[in-house]
């Protein structure tokens, strides 16, 4: 499969999550303009900054577990948006300033760890390295966040 039909099949499943979800989430825009998206409970988009997400709030994305530059986030050691079910934040090319982040599309959940759990799209196994496709029905996602 392509990173395009990758993209697409995760944002045809985000749309109906959002649409299932409707009546108590609220989509937001990433502020760069790219093809992340966050589905967060109404009254929490204050929440998501360089430092926190809201809790059992979903991201699509196709970058993942990386270290901003310190300008936008003090904490350097804080990894933006860390996804467990991808590989591991690189390391910083130079002290202060942004690393790689990891390429992967998914849709994800925030666990109760505060960590991105894979709901929808790919999944990288850290001890076997190997990829795999993580399928799931919208509806059947939406009530995991409703109990």
């Amino acid at each position: 499969m392509t990173i395009e039909e990758k993209m697409a099949k995760c944002s045809e499943f985000f749309c109906k999550l959002a649409e299932e979800l409707r009546d108590s989430y609220e989509v937001l825009e990433s502020c760069n303009a790219d093809f992340s998206k966050y589905l967060v409970p109404n009254g929490t988009s204050d929440q998501v900054t360089y430092e926190s997400k809201p809790d059992k709030s979903f991201r699509i994305s196709d970058h993942w577990n990386w270290y901003a530059n310190v300008k936008k986030c003090p904490n350097p050691n804080y990894i933006q948006c860390l996804s467990v079910d991808l590989p591991w934040a690189r390391k910083r090319m130079e002290e202060g300033r942004p690393s790689k982040p990891i390429t992967g599309v998914q849709i994800a959940l925030i666990g109760d760890d505060g960590k991105y759990h894979v709901v929808y799209g790919e999944c990288y196994n850290r001890k076997t390295k190997e990829w795999s496709w993580v399928e799931n029905n919208p509806k059947e996602v939406a009530e995991m966040v409703l109990v």
